[in-house]
C-alpha cells in the first residue's frame, strides 16, 4: 500500500523517457516532491508515545482526538531534571504550523516550541467570532496534555504568541486562557475585536503582553499601537516595540532589533526562578529539606549566571553536605544502638528528605537494614529447626512473620512455615 505511488510515479517516468528529456526531468522532480509529501503525511501518524524527542530536534505530530497536526520543538538545553516554559506560536494566514520564529528569537534554547495549526477554518481566515472558540481550545488543551505527557513543563510558565493572523488570532483565544497563560506575544497585529469585548478587568490587569511591528507594517503598526494602548488603559502590563524600517515582510536583520527574548526570560525564567526560590525557602523553613533540596538543585540550573540561581546552587550544596553528613552518622549508630531506635532515626531522616534523592538512599538502607535483622533471625529459626527444637523454630518464625512483612524474604520463610507446620503435624 505504502509503494503504490511511487510504482505509479516509475511507470510514468518510463513512458515518457524515450521521447522528451525535459519532461522527464519534471516528472522526476514533480515525484520526488509528490514522495516526500507523502512520506510526511505518514510520520505525521506516528502516536505521540512512540515520538522520539531529543534536544535541538522538532518532530510533527498529530493530536489523536481532534486530528490536527503541530510541531514540537525541544531545546538544545533540554532536561527532565527541572521544568521547562513553554511558547505556543500561530502562523500568519495562508501559512503552516512552523516553530522558528521562537526558535530563533530564544536560540533554540530554555523555551519548549510548539508550532500549532487551526482547528477550525474561521480562526485561521480570522472570522472568528469569540463564542466560537471551542475547537481552538479543545486542541490546545489537548496538546499541553501531550505535550507535559512527555516532557518536563512549567505549567504556570505557557505562553501564547503569533505574528500577522498569527499575532490577530492570539487575542481572540489568548485572551479566553488567561488564567492558564503566563503572557501573550501579538506581532504584526492588531486586536481582533479592536475597542469591543474587552477581557475581564480581574484578569488582565497586570498581565503580560508583548506587542511588536515593524514601523513600515501598514496597516498593522497603527494597529498594534491602538491596541497596545488599549491593553494598557485595560491594566496589562504591555510592553510595545516598533521596529525600525521593517515591514510586514520581516527581514534577516529583524530578530537583532527586539528585546523580546529578554522579554520573555524576564517573565518566565526570572520569574520561574523567583516563586520557586521562595518555596524553597519555605520548605526549608518547616523542616521539608528533600523538598528545598530539589527545587534549589532545579533552579540553579533554569539561569546558572544570574545571583539568585548562584544563592540556590549553594543552598543546595549546604543541604546536600548536611544531608550526607547524617546519613553517615546514623550508620555508625546500625551496631551500636538498638534496631528500633536505628530504624526510628531512619524513617525520621527519610520523611524530612522526602521528594529527593536522599529519601531513596534512606529507603535502601532501611530495606538493608530490615533485610539484616530478618535474616538473622532466620538463621536463628534454622538452627532451633535443625536441632528439633521445633516450638522454638516456629516461635522464632512467627516473630520474622510478625515483624518483617517487607522482607525480601517473607513470603519463601511463609512457605516453609507452612510447610514445617504441615511436617510436624500442625494445623
Amino acid at each position: 500500500m505504502k509503494t503504490r505511488p511511487f510504482d505509479a510515479l516509475c511507470r510514468i517516468q518510463r513512458i515518457f523517457c524515450a521521447n522528451n528529456s525535459q519532461l522527464l526531468g519534471e516528472i522526476i522532480s514533480f515525484s520526488t516532491l509528490l514522495l516526500l509529501l507523502f512520506c510526511s503525511v505518514l510520520s505525521a501518524d506516528v502516536p505521540m508515545s512512540d515520538v522520539e524527542l531529543l534536544p535541538g530536534k522538532e518532530v510533527r505530530i498529530t493530536a489523536p482526538k481532534t486530528g490536527k497536526t503541530f510541531l514540537l520543538y525541544v531545546p538544545v538545553d533540554y532536561t527532565d531534571k527541572r521544568p521547562f516554559p513553554v511558547l505556543f506560536y500561530y502562523h500568519g494566514y495562508r501559512g503552516t504550523a512552523s516553530t522558528g520564529m521562537f526558535r530563533r528569537i530564544t536560540m533554540g534554547r530554555g523555551f519548549i516550541v510548539v508550532g500549532m495549526n487551526y482547528a477550525s477554518d474561521d480562526y485561521y481566515k480570522g472570522h472568528l467570532l469569540p463564542t466560537q472558540t471551542a475547537p481552538e481550545k479543545a486542541f490546545f488543551h489537548e496538546v499541553v496534555a501531550l505535550v507535559s505527557a512527555r516532557l518536563n513543563i512549567a505549567r504556570d510558565y505557557i505562553f501564547l504568541g503569533g505574528y500577522s493572523q498569527g499575532g490577530y488570532s492570539t487575542t481572540v483565544l489568548g485572551e479566553q486562557l488567561l488564567d492558564r497563560l503566563a503572557g501573550f506575544l501579538i506581532l504584526g497585529a492588531g486586536r481582533r475585536d479592536v475597542d469591543m469585548n474587552p477581557p475581564p478587568a480581574e484578569l488582565i490587569r497586570g498581565y503580560p503582553i508583548f506587542y511588536g511591528a515593524g514601523e513600515l507594517d501598514d496597516p498593522h503598526y497603527p494597529r498594534a499601537k491602538r491596541a497596545a494602548g488599549l491593553y494598557k488603559a485595560w491594566g496589562a502590563d504591555v510592553t510595545f516595540e516598533g521596529w525600525e524600517n521593517e515591514t510586514h515582510s520581516l527581514s534577516p536583520e529583524w530578530s537583532t532589533k527586539t528585546k523580546m527574548r529578554e522579554w520573555l526570560i524576564a517573565y518566565g525564567p526570572m520569574k520561574q526562578v523567583a516563586s520557586e526560590f521562595e518555596k524553597a525557602q519555605t520548605a526549608e523553613k518547616d523542616g521539608k529539606l528533600g523538598k528545598a533540596f530539589t527545587i534549589y538543585t532545579q533552579i540553579a540550573e533554569i539561569l546558572p549566571d544570574t545571583v539568585l540561581c548562584r544563592t540556590a546552587q549553594k543552598s543546595a550544596t549546604r543541604l546536600a553536605a548536611q544531608a550526607e553528613t547524617r546519613l553517615e552518622q546514623l550508620k555508625k549508630t546500625f551496631d551500636k544502638k538498638p534496631y528500633a531506635e536505628v530504624m526510628k532515626a531512619l524513617t525520621t531522616f527519610r520523611d524530612t528528605y522526602s521528594d529527593s534523592i536522599f529519601e531513596t538512599r534512606a529507603t535502601q538502607l532501611l530495606s538493608e537494614l530490615l533485610n539484616a535483622k530478618a535474616d538473622a533471625l532466620e538463621v536463628r529459626a534454622l538452627a532451633a529447626e535443625a536441632e528439633k527444637n521445633y516450638s522454638r523454630a516456629l516461635q522464632l518464625y512467627e516473630l520474622y512473620l510478625t515483624y518483617f512483612a517487607e522482607a525480601e524474604r517473607y513470603a519463601t520463610v511463609q512457605k516453609h512455615v507452612k510447610d514445617l507446620k504441615h511436617k510436624i503435624g500442625i494445623k
